[in-house]
């Protein structure tokens, strides 16, 4: 069970002041052994009489309607509750052999009781959007209807058939119409310093949860459950199979819960208009977890922290005190455990999936920090890679928008999809946008080719790096454990090399789109070393760096910044191939294969490292030989390379380059792969001459 805490002098004091306060009133019924009441007060008084102790008719399974504040002293060890509990009224659970000797309730059926009237202070309000639905949102906070001491356990269903929908709910009260709230607020709070269990294959909609304790489900239950509203519980949220946090129409917020364990499929939701924020990291402690995200209408969803791997909290067993990881390189590797309370079925214990699955956005980070959501070994969006399975996947589903927000460098190994991985392993391209949003230090490496129709799009102060410029490891973490010292020993075997190179889909790509653009208004930087890519319908302000030794063949592209060659080559497959900037060349220039003219709306550098390579297949410029126009100023320098094909004559001309802002500068070296030419300058027309 999960661990106890103490009852200091001050929690019980305020304790005893929530006890002073309280109210009553109300009625109901149930099945069950017959039924009581619980003592009575007036409401409306400031002074009432002290909780009364329904213990006995709880241990006689009577069914209850309360009518006062009301405590249960519950004896050490399990006890099973199979009646009702209605009315008005708080309930206290209580350890009547103290906190050290710790008591579970176990509630079978659907307790219906609620707040008193005269302290119910927490609204729904329903708002509808054209077109995206509605959302629910709750103003107020109700106190708590159940308080759980330290030393407690409520454990919500036995998960047999002997449960009937078991939950401690209210779905209406004297504030909120049944029909507003449509059956999907609990509006019974709980104020948690013990813990929370949850156990019915039944459906269980929890109220906001308060308090110092945790909420488990216990394995293998399968009912599923919810919460929505703020749930300010500093405990963990430990799921063995999985949870809607929140719905389609609630927002759900656990601002000061320790972290997240997800054994199962966490199925993350904000309703329209609504940003959800979850703060904490999210641990999974088996293979195959996974978060479904889903962000309805124009929502957002934002994770501020790390989705990782844990070998502290084994499955099944979550650990509700530290449920971290000891090193941080776990995530970033396969992972096989042999032996030990880790050791499940020789998987890979940090194989993590991403599934975003509405048309909202999902953001990573919030701008504050560059400690990555999903780090990972290197994942192709491949259903099975050829070097050796992936570590993690992400699919990207119905148009939606994943967002990078980070104030620092940080990489994304994993292919993005529609079908790389979990229930959706079929290869199928994702359908999404990609959004480095424009936070000052934001940069962001793609370290593995992206598999996604849609908008990539780079803010003003962001980097996105297509490769990663150097060669990445994919290892084989084996830790074997050690039942003498009860540790795991890890040995790392590097199973195979990536390049390290991205690519993003285009109109051009095979499985692109029409639709496929980047819009760039910070920086885009290529950095592929081996592969060859190419990029188009390239828009914004921002600039453009070729910086890796592979080829960039650059098409139809209207962005503004310059675009500067440092390393490779870049092959320009369109007149407006560079955009509408300035070029600088400290490497390689060149046209592609069927494309003669380059127009540059700024100038053209060439640095002595660079070099321009031009075809001349005819006598047509720009039509079947290469020509470059520029509207500013061009300063020359490095090589010229003039491939040749076809025969030419003695004393033929060819307009190399047209310059508007004039030609400064010299090739410091000509080569021609057929006939021996000239090079002259007259202003800023530069020409080649057979001799």
């Amino acid at each position: 069970m999960p661990n106890s805490h103490s009852l200091t002098g001050k929690n019980f004091a305020a304790l005893i002041i929530s006890l002073a306060i309280a109210g009553c009133g109300g009625g109901g019924d149930g099945g069950g052994d017959g039924g009581t009441t619980g003592g009575a007060t007036n409401s409306n008084s400031s002074a009432t009489s002290a909780a009364v102790d329904i213990t006995a008719a709880i241990l006689a399974n009577q069914n209850i309607t309360l009518n006062a504040d009301s405590v249960i002293n519950l004896p050490a060890g399990v006890t099973t509750y199979t009646g009702v509990i209605s009315g008005q009224g708080t309930l206290l659970l209580n350890p009547a052999a103290g906190s050290a000797n710790s008591s579970t309730l176990v509630i079978t059926q659907a307790s219906t009781f609620k707040l008193p009237d005269s302290r119910q202070v927490e609204s729904v309000t329903k708002s509808v959007y054209p077109g995206m639905g509605y959302a629910l949102s709750i103003s107020g906070s109700n106190p708590p209807v159940l308080t759980i001491n330290p030393g407690v356990t409520l454990q919500i269903g036995s998960n047999t058939s002997a449960d009937n929908s078991p939950n401690f709910i209210a779905t209406s009260d004297s504030k909120n119409l049944a029909s507003v709230v449509n059956g999907e607020i609990n509006l019974n709070n709980i104020l948690n310093n013990g813990a929370i269990v949850l156990s019915s294959a039944q459906f269980i909609l929890l109220g906001e949860i308060s308090g110092s304790g945790s909420i488990m489900q216990l394995p293998n239950v399968w009912g599923g459950n919810s919460m929505g509203g703020i749930s300010s519980f500093s405990g963990v949220l430990a799921l063995s199979t999985g949870q809607d946090f929140g719905t389609n129409h609630v927002g759900p917020s656990i601002p000061t819960a320790k972290a997240v364990v997800n054994e199962g499929s966490w199925l993350v939701w904000s309703p329209t208009n609504n940003v959800v924020t979850v703060a904490q990291n999210i641990y999974e402690a088996s293979f195959g977890g996974d978060i479904n995200f889903h962000p309805i209408g124009n929502s957002r969803i934002i994770m501020r922290g790390v989705y990782s791997h844990t070998d502290n909290s084994p499955h099944n067993s979550p650990n509700l005190i530290n449920p971290g990881l000891s090193d941080d390189s776990l995530n970033l590797a396969k992972v096989i455990y042999r032996g030990g309370p880790n050791d499940i079925n020789g998987n890979d214990g940090s194989y993590r999936g991403i599934n975003i699955e509405s048309g909202g956005t999902v953001q990573w980070g919030d701008g504050t920090t560059h400690d990555f959501f999903l780090p990972s070994a290197p994942s192709p969006f491949a259903v099975a890679p050829a070097l050796g399975a992936k570590n993690a996947y992400i699919n990207l589903h119905r148009g939606g928008t994943l967002a990078f927000n980070y104030n620092g460098p940080v990489a994304l190994n994993v292919g993005i999809t529609g079908g790389g991985g979990g229930p959706d392993r079929d290869g199928s391209t994702g359908l999404g946008n990609v959004t480095i949003m424009s936070t000052a230090g934001n940069d962001v490496t793609f370290s593995q080719p992206q598999n996604y129709n849609g908008v990539t799009t780079i803010g003003a102060k962001a980097i996105l790096r297509l490769g990663a410029g150097s060669p990445q490891p994919l290892n084989y973490d084996k830790l074997v454990y050690n039942s003498a010292t009860k540790q795991y020993v890890k040995s790392t075997t590097l199973q195979a090399t990536y390049s390290g190179d991205s690519s993003l889909l285009t109109a051009e790509s095979a499985g692109g789109a029409s639709t496929d653009s980047i819009v760039n208004d910070g920086s885009l930087i290529v950095q592929n070393m081996t592969d060859a890519i190419t990029l188009s319908n390239i828009s914004g302000s921002g600039i453009f760096l070729q910086n890796g030794t592979a080829v960039t063949t650059l098409r139809n592209n209207s962005y503004s910044g310059a675009s500067t060659i440092n390393s490779g080559s870049v092959l320009a497959a369109s007149a407006n191939a560079c955009g509408s900037g300035s070029l600088i060349n400290n490497a390689g220039l060149g046209l592609a294969s069927t494309q003669f003219e380059l127009t540059l709306a700024g100038g053209y550098q060439q640095s002595a490292s660079g070099s321009l390579t031009l075809p001349i297949n005819g006598a047509g410029k720009g039509v079947d030989y290469g020509h470059l126009t520029v509207a500013g100023p061009v300063v020359l320098g490095g090589a010229l390379i003039l491939q040749f094909n076809g025969t030419f004559t003695s004393g033929q001309k060819f307009v190399l380059i047209d310059a508007a802002g004039g030609i400064s500068g010299s090739f410091s070296s000509v080569t021609s792969s057929g006939p021996a030419v000239d090079i002259t300058l007259n202003g800023g027309v530069l020409t080649a001459t057979v001799r």
